[in-house]
């Protein structure tokens, strides 16, 4: 009895040895995206735009895409060389003063309060030299027929009417939105996805706006009803969730583009911690084409943080008293 014991013991042994060298030997399984109960990809959780890849590609790298790993690794010793001052970077800022040889770096909010560094989350690098991937060339395309003048036109009969500026305060300012599409880094920069069946919801942290997609729902409102984040309709294709949005309000403003926006967006989960987020920008009175981005969402495990903004706060009624201040 007892060389039985022994026996099965040492087959025991024997097996869990077999299956150990197994598991050192056997490859991990290719990832693949989790699904919802409907089969659709699971894109939820909260995601965060943190890079630090430009919008536009520098002049120095022409067409290339991407920066060698001696490039980048250059780039981010120059970087932290300029973080050491604590200022408050925003946007592009730092990459661009970094990728000119600054040797000192000065964010362009130079107003009383400004932010320093500590307000901002984490910048996350990759050798990609521009978010836009069309064109080619990286860089937002050339202004439609006669839109700069348009620009300056609308800038001089805003100044003959003797308008005061803080009348002209954007919606951001005002704290009624933060625009659709939001592409700013790395400040209240992150987005969370809730599915259900035949639906999708895009919650952002900044500003707490919030957009609901009904899925296959049918063709765009009519023209003339407009809204802030304009009028959106959302279909999958294959595993990419596209949001089609036309219907802005003419009181919105992407880089110039008002009510004539069309948005195209496509959510596609490549990783388990990456979400590629594909924004596609028209607009025929402002650029000569359209151009695309695109933002690599990456996922957090936090919750948003409440972003404590609305019209009448504090800081509406600062801005407008230090402008009467101004005046006398």
């Amino acid at each position: 009895m007892r060389n039985q014991v022994v026996t099965c013991v040492g087959i025991a042994i024997a097996l869990s040895m077999a299956a150990g060298l197994t598991a050192q030997t056997t490859k991990p399984s290719a990832w693949s995206v989790p699904r919802m109960s409907d089969g659709h990809p699971d894109l939820q959780g909260v995601w965060a735009n943190n890079t630090m890849t430009p919008l536009e590609r520098p002049a120095q790298f022409g067409l290339r895409a991407t920066m060698t790993d001696a490039e980048l690794a250059d780039l981010k010793k120059r970087a932290k060389q300029l973080m050491d001052g604590g200022d408050a970077f925003f946007g592009d800022e730092l990459v661009l003063a970094a990728l000119e040889g600054k040797a000192k770096f000065s964010s362009a909010d130079t107003q009383t309060g400004n932010y320093d560094q500590t307000w901002l989350s984490e910048r996350i690098f990759d050798n990609r030299t521009s978010l836009i991937i069309d064109p080619p060339d990286g860089r937002i395309p050339p202004p439609a027929p006669g839109a700069a003048e348009r620009a300056r036109a609308q800038v001089a009969a805003r100044q003959a009417a003797g308008r005061d500026p803080i009348q002209d305060l954007g919606l951001s300012t005002r704290c009624i939105s933060g625009g659709t599409p939001n592409i700013r880094p790395g400040y209240q920069s992150y987005f969370e996805v809730t599915q259900g069946p035949g639906v999708v919801a895009l919650r952002t942290e900044m500003i707490h706006d919030a957009r609901v997609f009904s899925v296959d729902e049918g063709p765009h409102v009519s023209k003339v009803i407009t809204q802030y984040h304009g009028d959106s309709g959302a279909h999958w294709d294959g595993d990419t969730f596209v949001v089609d949005t036309t219907n802005f309000s003419p009181n919105t403003n992407f880089r110039g583009a008002t009510d004539h926006l069309h948005v195209i967006e496509k959510f596609k989960r490549v990783a388990d911690d990456t979400l590629e987020y594909y924004i596609t920008i028209d607009d025929n009175t402002v650029w000569s084409k359209p151009w695309t981005l695109m933002l690599p969402l990456k996922k957090t495990g936090e919750l948003l943080f409440e972003y404590a903004c609305h019209e009448g706060n504090y800081g509406l009624r600062g801005i407008l008293s230090a402008r009467r201040g101004q005046e006398h």
